[in-house]
């Protein structure tokens, strides 16, 4: 399993926030620094243990602002959505 790294794209597994999309930030200490651009932004990002997210699709460049983000998560929902059918896996 691939440990995501800043800027990935993850779906988070496990808590109150199960099925959300966020984008890495950054790293502290074991855990992983979590944005969605709207309930947790960019200066206050939520911080979740990496065996509690799933790698879904590589990030590119540092988003700038919390629009940033929210545009990049709802483009890759759409792509994943019309991959997988779903992105918990359920067909």
């Amino acid at each position: 399993m691939r440990t995501p790294a800043a800027y990935d794209i993850v779906l988070s597994l496990a808590g109150h926030d199960k099925g959300r999309l966020y984008v890495v930030t950054g790293r502290q200490g074991e855990r992983l620094l979590l944005c969605d651009g709207r309930l947790r932004k960019l200066n206050d990002p939520k911080a979740k243990s990496p065996k509690h997210v799933r790698f879904v699709a590589e990030g590119g460049a540092p988003p700038a602002t919390d629009r940033d983000i929210r545009q990049t998560l709802a483009h890759t929902a759409e792509t994943a959505a019309a991959k997988e059918g779903d992105l918990l896996g359920e067909r």
